[in-house]
C-alpha cells in the first residue's frame, strides 16, 4: 500500500529512512565522510526528481531541478574527491547546469522550441567561461571569432526581404 488517504507516503518513508541512516552514523555504527557524502544527497535528490518525471511524464518541470541538481551534484563530488582548485575551472557548470535543464524538457517533453532560446544562451556563456577558464590559447581565439562575426553582420547590412521588395514594388508603382 503506497498511498493513504490521496497522498503518498514515500516522502516519510524517504525521511525515516534518512533519520536511521543519521541516527547510526551519530551512534558510530559506521562512519560518514561528510566531506564526500553531502554530494551524493544533491545527487540522489536529483535522481530523485527525475525518477518523479518518470513515474509520471505529464510533470516536465520536475526535469529542471532533477538535472541542475545531478549537475551540481556531481561537479562538487569531482570537486570533495579529487582537488578543489578543480572549482576554478569547473565553476561554468554551474551556468551550464539550467541549460542542461532546458535540453531535458526540450528533449523529453513537448519538443518545445521556446526551451531552446535560454538552452542556447545559457550554453554559449557557459562554453565561453568554460573554455576560458582551461586554455590560454583559447582565451584569445573565441574573442577574436565574437569580433569577426560582428563585422561580418555589420558589413553586410540588413537583408531584404520578400515584403521588402514588394513594398519597394508597390511604391515604385504608385509613382
Amino acid at each position: 500500500m503506497t498511498k493513504k488517504s490521496g497522498h503518498s507516503v514515500v516522502p516519510g518513508l524517504i525521511l525515516i529512512a534518512l533519520g536511521i541512516i543519521f541516527l547510526l552514523g551519530n551512534l558510530e555504527v559506521f562512519h560518514f565522510d561528510w566531506e564526500v557524502i553531502w554530494t551524493y544527497i544533491i545527487i540522489i535528490l536529483g535522481i530523485i526528481f527525475w525518477i518523479g518525471y518518470f513515474t509520471d511524464r505529464s510533470k516536465i518541470g520536475l526535469l529542471m531541478p532533477g538535472t541542475v541538481l545531478l549537475t551540481v551534484g556531481l561537479v562538487f563530488h569531482y570537486a570533495a574527491t579529487r582537488d578543489w582548485d578543480a572549482m576554478n575551472h569547473l565553476w561554468p557548470f554551474f551556468i551550464l547546469a539550467p541549460a542542461f535543464g532546458f535540453y531535458a524538457m526540450f528533449l523529453f517533453g513537448t519538443h518545445e522550441r521556446g526551451l531552446l532560446v535560454p538552452a542556447g544562451i545559457l550554453t554559449i556563456l557557459g562554453l565561453v567561461f568554460l573554455l576560458q577558464s582551461y586554455d590560454y590559447s583559447l582565451r584569445f581565439i573565441w574573442p577574436l571569432a565574437l569580433i569577426i562575426i560582428g563585422a561580418l553582420l555589420l558589413f553586410k547590412g540588413p537583408r531584404k526581404t520578400s515584403s521588402d521588395q514588394e513594398d519597394t514594388s508597390k511604391r515604385g508603382g504608385d509613382q
